[in-house]
């Protein structure tokens, strides 16, 4: 009789046992559950301060969307994700920035807020920028300031519509990624007489200045399509205060005070 009590006695020891065990898997499952419900409810914790040279943001398929970058780590000009022109970035070095990109890797404009030290003291550049659909800038605010003097205003160019940069460049021979030294020894190569009006059919032309010049005017100049002079309202710093309305030529048909 002595064996079967003693075994009964174990299956009701191991009987207790597991029962000690559910408790403890349930309270532990309880204690899970009640972190995860706190962890939801609180919230992971917000940093004061993130500190980073460069941050991109992306979208879905990795295409950017905006660049913020120290001066020493700027983004380039792209268009179709191809850096439009070599040696961009290194061009940009030293100027903090903000770069916008459309979400298909197309560049369309910026903030740029730097100081450059030069042999003659410095230069400053405050500059904020809007590009038109695969094309330059259409749309710019900036400060610019040395020590001899500073220019701040709105400029407003038109771009071609049908004709975007990388197919300008095209035009003039050039292939994907050219350095700014090509670029310029194509246009040089335009024959002289041709060469404004073919820039301004490739790349268009300023229509619209607003702003303060480096004379301490306060300016408003009117452009006709092919970046002409046509109405220049100007008050100077001291003196009197002229409206004048040019011809093609830039001269004065009317002009106020006459």
């Amino acid at each position: 009789m002595s064996e079967p009590d003693g075994w009964e006695a174990t299956l009701a020891e191991h009987r207790r046992s597991l029962r000690r065990l559910e408790v403890a898997v349930l309270g532990l499952g309880f204690a899970f559950a009640g972190a995860v419900v706190w962890i939801v409810l609180a919230g992971a914790p917000i940093p004061t301060v993130l500190a980073v040279e460069r941050l991109e943001i992306v979208e879905a398929d990795g295409s950017l969307a905006f660049v913020l970058a120290n001066s020493e780590r700027p983004a380039a000009a792209t268009m179709g994700g191809e850096i439009l022109l070599e040696g961009q970035e290194e061009e940009r070095r030293g100027v903090p920035s903000i770069i916008f990109f459309d979400g298909r890797g197309d560049e369309v404009g910026g903030l740029l807020t730097g100081v450059r030290t030069t042999p003659d003291g410095f230069s400053a550049t405050r500059h904020l920028s809007l590009d038109g659909y695969r094309q330059d800038q259409t749309v710019v605010l900036a400060h610019y300031q040395d020590e001899e003097g500073s220019s701040s205003g709105l400029h407003v160019s038109d771009r071609p519509h049908d004709l975007s940069i990388v197919d300008a460049m095209a035009v003039l021979g050039l292939e994907s990624g050219p350095s700014r030294e090509d670029l310029q020894a194509a246009i040089q190569a335009i024959p002289q007489g041709i060469r404004e009006a073919r820039l301004r059919e490739l790349f268009g032309a300023q229509r619209l200045f607003l702003g303060s010049t480096r004379t301490r005017s306060a300016s408003l100049v009117l452009r006709d399509g092919s970046g002409r002079p046509r109405i220049v309202i100007d008050v100077p710093d001291a003196g009197e205060p002229s409206i004048q309305i040019l011809d093609e030529g830039g001269d004065a048909v009317l002009r106020l005070p006459s």
